[in-house]
């Protein structure tokens, strides 16, 4: 199990006779996996370049090695590696990355290179793992060198694969290398620690509000065993002790079983499922992953994928049953499942099929990281969504109730002093009444309700439910927009009652999506035309600018509609629009069917301007173009005489 701390495991190779490495500029970045040889004795001759090796066994990393078993490799001893440098790499700065957990010694050429940890004969002082860090390194000249590396691994046990690592690289290339993924991963594991350990603490507190959502607790408990993950991790990445890191990794896979049973804990809360064979399987496998890991077993990695997958199966299988039972919120936890299980396969297929590049360096080793990162992240944040869901949810529906509860006070006391007058002899009919009345409340009050917000701004329906009316304002400064299709009424004469239908609420419909881009509010459609006004009910300092913009994307919508339907030979829409700024007064009239209106000056000659346009034209008023003058380039049309309005200075809109 310790042998999972970051070192690269390599499978020993057939008996062989080695081959030169021949190492030049075009060969690098280069890893040393074979050709090495090995000897068991602790000889210093071993690092000298005369020394004769050709007795010793050799070593390939990529291939099983029986030798290598049948003399019970503990881990420690001399290995021997000879390579020819090319005229291209004498003089350069290069660096030599190396990673072995335990205390180690470097050779090049007879001469120590490098020490990692310490020791005094058979006694270890100090165990160091370099972790790849790049130690710079030239050679002066052409010709055969030798690396000898003299190691004990820090721990006691047979091996049958090697446990080192050493490769070559440009000092500029493996310092930027180095850098780059220490940034990243440094990063990545803080910025999801941090994430983690804020959503833990947010929803322990979510949970002592409101107890009563027990799904709380444990999705808390799963962010903070996520947050501590993310701390091992971290200091598995910055350590250089073995004997640290195998403690941290330990404690590691005690939270792996752990983070299984909260997660199952937590889908079980939300969606109630009234079979439990699942969690007893669940759990019995993460009671069998505690005690194997407890005892350090060899056979814990058996379980504790096992336990992975059906854990996020099972979470996902209960989100599948609850999608088709129709409940609410089960696709968000679903997607964040499905994401990440759909990336593991993705992952596994590609390192079947050719392996993965992690180098943080290039574009793919990024993506890696990036999508790594959505897969760990998709499902504590869909948690997180689903439980934010859940409780703005439930307070909504409370907040509701109080609501009507309050409104329904008065009435249910009129009910009661007239149930008082007959309660001897109608007690059951008129609990029975009461029963339908509320319930007719009820009904209504959600109609009204749903109704004034689909008709009248949010503020104006606010107030009208607050007091009871909503009192007529004026506003100082509104841009009024008017629309109006040319030969409307030719093109009814040409299409079907459906078809003529159709297009006007595709258009209209269109100018309703970019009236709520622009916070514009509609008035009304009268037939073919179409009003808004921008600046209401809430007074800003953009309206005109709102309104200019808006106006032009109409215009334009229209072009283009133009231009297709010109292409399929069929009749098509020619707008014209007019916009004017000014004062108006705004209120709603009618006492059964509510409408919000606007009336005024501004008002009128906002659709003069629509009139006196020209077709595909932007038509403003002089007061608008004051406003927006510095914003859009405008053409100036003269003055145009308006009806009922004498001659009015008018501009295009470029």
């Amino acid at each position: 199990m310790k042998r999972y701390l970051g070192i690269l495991l390599f499978f020993i190779s057939q008996m062989g006779f080695a081959q030169e490495i021949h190492l030049t500029k075009d060969s690098l970045p280069y890893k040393f996996k074979s050709n090495w040889k090995y000897s068991k004795d602790f000889n210093q001759d071993l690092s000298q370049i005369d020394f004769d090796d050709s007795k010793l066994l050799v070593i390939n990393s990529l291939n099983g090695n029986k030798e290598l078993r049948s003399i019970k490799f503990n881990g420690s001893g001399w290995f021997r590696l000879k390579f020819h440098i090319d005229s291209t790499l004498v003089d350069k700065s290069l660096a030599l990355m190396f990673n072995f957990a335990g205390v180690s010694e470097l050779y090049l050429d007879g001469k120590l290179f490098k020490k990692y940890g310490d020791w005094d004969g058979d006694k270890i002082i100090e165990y160091y793992n370099p972790r790849d860090v790049p130690e710079p390194i030239t050679f002066s000249d052409t010709g055969t060198h030798v690396m000898a590396i003299k190691l004990k691994y820090f721990e006691e046990d047979e091996f049958d694969w090697l446990i080192f690592d050493m490769s070559m690289e440009s000092a500029e290339k493996a310092i930027e290398n180095y850098a780059t993924q220490g940034i990243a991963i440094t990063f990545i594991i803080n910025f999801l620690g941090v994430i983690f350990l804020t959503l833990g603490i947010i929803h322990l507190f979510f949970f002592l509000y409101y107890r009563s959502i027990i799904s709380n607790l444990f999705f808390s408990l799963f962010m903070l065993c996520l947050s501590a993950v993310m701390g091992l991790s971290m200091f598995l990445f910055i350590s250089n002790n073995p004997v640290e890191q195998s403690n941290a990794t330990e404690i590691l896979f005690f939270l792996i079983p752990l983070l299984c049973l909260l997660f199952t804990a937590f889908i079980h809360f939300i969606f109630y499922e009234k079979t439990k064979v699942w969690i007893a399987f669940i759990l019995v496998l993460a009671i069998a992953c505690f005690v194997l890991i407890y005892f350090e077993s060899e056979f814990v990695d058996l379980l504790l994928i096992p336990l992975v997958f059906l854990s996020l199966m099972h979470g996902l299988i209960r989100i599948i049953v609850s999608l088709f039972k129709k409940q609410q919120g089960a696709w968000i936890i679903g997607t964040g499942i499905l994401f990440s299980i759909l990336f593991l396969i993705i992952i596994l297929a590609t390192g079947l099929s050719g392996g993965i590049n992690v180098n943080t360096a290039n574009f793919s080793g990024q993506l890696i990281v990036f999508g790594v990162l959505l897969a760990i992240i998709s499902i504590p944040l869909s948690m997180s969504i689903y439980q934010a869901w859940s409780f703005s949810k439930l307070n909504k529906d409370l907040s509701l109730q109080l609501i009507q509860v309050q409104e329904l006070s008065e009435k249910t006391i009129q009910q009661e002093l007239e149930k008082q007058h007959i309660l001897e002899n109608q007690k059951e009919v008129l609990e029975i009444k009461v029963e339908e009345r509320t319930q007719q409340l009820s009904e209504e009050k959600k109609k009204s309700d749903d109704l004034l917000l689909n008709i009248l701004p949010h503020e104006v329906a606010e107030e009208l439910k607050e007091k009871g009316f909503a009192e007529a304002k004026l506003v100082d400064q509104v841009t009024v927009i008017f629309t109006d299709f040319k030969g409307f009424t030719t093109m009814a004469e040409q299409l079907s009652p459906q078809a003529l239908v159709h297009d006007i609420h595709e258009c209209f419909s269109a100018f309703d999506r970019i009236m709520g881009k622009y916070g514009i509010e509609k008035i009304k459609t009268i037939g073919d035309a179409y009003m808004a006004a921008s600046g209401l009910p809430s007074p800003c300092t953009t309206h005109a600018a709102d309104a200019v913009k808006a106006a032009l994307e109409m215009a334009a919508f229209i072009e283009d509609g133009k231009a297709l339907k010109i292409a399929k030979s069929l009749p098509y829409f020619e707008i014209r629009i007019g916009v004017h700024s000014g004062p108006v007064v705004a209120g709603i009239v009618g006492i059964k069917k509510f409408a919000y209106d606007i009336w005024g000056d501004t008002v009128n000659t906002a659709s003069r301007m629509e009139s006196s346009g020209e077709i595909g034209k932007v038509n403003i008023s002089e007061t608008t173009y004051e406003l927006i003058k510095n914003e859009f380039q405008c053409s100036f049309r003269g003055e145009i005489d308006a009806k009922g309005k004498g001659k009015v200075k008018m501009y295009f809109v470029d």
